[in-house]
């Protein structure tokens, strides 16, 4: 048990420490004061939630389904607080968390989404973020329940699938509701977040979690090519099932052989 507590609390704490060097060269940051805190401040905090996370998943076993009462709550405080920044003169909001680095400093996102901002996008449109991000949100969605169908529904990969649907569910609030989205904690001088953002951070190390507990990647990596096209086939089979695609046709035949 103490190994699959240090191999999950590696996990959240390598990958964070991974990306923040990415983004500490791409910005050529060199203060040692700054990089420690940006560096290891975070990094711990994910340590920890990885350490929760793995002592629940030791004690709670996993009902299948949907938990509607945390997507409900989780997306709540994530709308509360934007409520709550609304309410106030939030452009001028700008307080010290953890200088220099951390900052309570709302900004809006008018795109809607952070992808379009890391893609050089300057427009963008509310309508398309609904329609594209809600097609993004039924993929993963299926993807999970054929995975669990066929695999197993551990602890990871259901808080994957809720972490994802409550950063989702917030993002089409977002896009519907406040014309894009409000990030409030700034890392400076790299990018401003909220609380949807993490659940979409957490719900990927839940799923690189999942993927080395249940031994995936090198499975994946080494797959046959016939294999893989034939678990293409069957996802693509099971998501015509779910939504009945090409059921009347077939009904219509058996019911012409039938007379």
């Amino acid at each position: 048990m103490a190994r699959k507590y240090f191999r999950n609390i590696s996990i959240f704490f390598l990958i964070w420490l991974v990306v923040m060097v990415i983004y500490a060269l791409a910005h050529k940051v060199t203060d040692m004061e700054y990089l420690w805190k940006f560096f290891l401040l975070p990094a711990l905090f994910l340590g920890l939630i990885a350490a929760v996370a793995t002592t629940l998943d030791r004690l709670f076993r996993v009902k299948k389904g949907i938990n509607w009462i945390f997507l409900f709550v989780a997306v709540a405080i994530d709308q509360a607080i934007k409520i709550y920044l609304f309410s106030l003169q939030w452009e001028s909001i700008s307080v010290p968390l953890i200088e220099p680095v951390f900052y309570i400093e709302p900004t809006q996102n008018t795109l809607g989404s952070y992808l379009w901002v890391l893609l050089g996008f300057n427009k963008g449109s509310h309508l398309v973020n609904i329609i594209l991000f809600s097609l993004i949100g039924v993929l993963f969605i299926e993807m999970w329940r054929f995975y669990v169908q066929r695999k197993r529904n551990s602890f990871w990969i259901n808080g994957f699938i809720h972490l994802f649907m409550a950063g989702l569910a917030a993002n089409l609030i977002d896009n519907a509701v406040w014309g894009g989205s409000l990030d409030y904690i700034t890392i400076k001088p790299f990018y401003t977040f909220d609380l949807k953002d993490l659940f979409i951070t957490l719900c990927e190390l839940f799923l690189v979690t999942e993927l080395i507990d249940n031994r995936l990647l090198r499975r994946f990596l080494s797959m046959p090519r016939e294999e893989s096209r034939r678990l293409n086939r069957d996802f693509i089979n099971f998501v015509r099932s779910d939504f009945r695609l090409g059921r009347k046709k077939d009904d219509h035949r058996d019911h012409g052989e039938g007379s």
